[in-house]
């Protein structure tokens, strides 16, 4: 690893990580359809927790790896008559959110808030949803969660709802129609996606939303970005110290991916030699490392991980043609992640959903 910038600033390259000695240990391999998506979140203990959508069919069921096997973990009933589900939570793994999408009479739908903590599950909202149902969730380091709602296309903008521990205050939502995702640092940093009016993220400062536009994005005064002037489908993630960090997009195309890095007072970009590689996930553990997901053009999937001012890369062993990977999860107080790929079958029978425990 090589930087050319002193530490958190923008000349790191986390193209020329050293190739970690990690070990990659598969615990999890199911057929499914891309039609059905498996979730993935860290537990608590160590472990994660899936959640599987039936095949054909309404209804989702939730596996915990206890350390030695998979254990199905009860859901409320709710969970069994839905078709859309959306998972966030804490990086410590306390606290789950669910957002539960059930079919109701003429087309309508109802949607249910969901929390899982101290091992049992509460439901703390319902309300009427069409279009606009929740499709991001973040947990805040003092345990209140943000949502964000999808446009709808009738007219509804998207709106950002707000649990404070124990209410639901009244939230402003930021003036944009079309929000895309949330990361919360804490009650007053907080920031969000839009696709709006170019390349940008609004900021929660715990009083009002400011615009603050990604670097070097088309419109901007600067220079184009390294390898792209256009940065949108980046994916965020946000520590609990308020350092942030954006990453994308997620194909892999003759395009160089993009790596920025807001030190609480600007962004910045990341130098990186990748070529040809999309980036599909960021995220943060609560020790302060920070983690990427690669899915190179060509070659097997790879993880990149910044700690202590230097970068590794594990490369996926003996991964199958066209896997990718779908999502990480880090696991609390320690350097092992939880890793989900998905592989499609070359003959065009369909994907497999795989988890890896990297250690």
């Amino acid at each position: 690893m090589t930087s050319d910038t002193a530490r958190h600033d923008a000349g790191w390259t986390a193209g020329r990580a050293v190739e970690s000695s990690s070990r990659w240990t598969l615990r999890y391999a199911a057929k499914d359809h891309a039609d059905f998506p498996l979730s993935m979140f860290p537990s608590a203990d160590g472990g994660v927790s899936l959640f599987i959508r039936k095949r054909r069919g309404p209804g989702w069921s939730m596996l915990r790896w206890d350390g030695t096997s998979w254990r199905r973990a009860g859901l409320p009933a709710q969970f069994t008559k839905a078709w859309g589900l959306e998972i966030g939570g804490s990086p410590s793994g306390e606290t789950i959110w669910a957002a539960v999408s059930v079919p109701q009479k003429y087309d309508t739908v109802a949607e249910h808030l969901w929390r899982f903590s101290g091992g049992r599950w509460t439901r703390l909202l319902s309300r009427d949803a069409t279009w606009s149902g929740v499709i991001d969730i973040s947990v805040d380091s003092r345990g209140g969660a943000w949502f964000v709602t999808g446009m709808d296309p009738d007219g509804a903008p998207s709106t950002v709802l707000r649990w404070s521990g124990n209410a639901w205050p009244r939230q402003p939502s930021p003036p944009d129609f079309d929000l895309t995702a949330v990361a919360a640092a804490s009650p007053d940093d907080v920031w969000i996606v839009s696709r709006e009016r170019g390349d940008r993220t609004l900021h929660w400062d715990g009083a009002s939303w400011k615009d603050v536009p990604y670097p070097c994005a088309v419109d901007s005064a600067r220079p184009p970005c390294r390898g792209r002037s256009h940065l949108s489908d980046l994916d965020l993630a946000v520590r609990p110290d308020g350092q942030a960090w954006a990453a994308g997009p997620y194909w892999a195309d003759g395009g160089s991916p993009v790596v920025l890095h807001w030190d609480r007072t600007r962004w910045a970009q990341v130098g990186t030699d990748l070529t040809r590689t999309g980036l599909t996930a960021v995220r943060v553990d609560p020790v302060g490392g920070v983690w990427m997901a690669a899915h190179p053009a060509s070659g097997a999937p790879y993880v990149l991980s910044l700690r202590d001012g230097g970068w590794t890369r594990s490369t996926l062993p003996a991964g199958g043609p066209g896997e990718r990977i779908a999502d990480i999860a880090p696991v609390r107080g320690t350097t092992r992640l939880w890793v989900h790929t998905r592989r499609p079958d070359p003959t065009g029978g369909g994907t497999t959903s795989l988890v890896y425990e990297l250690s």
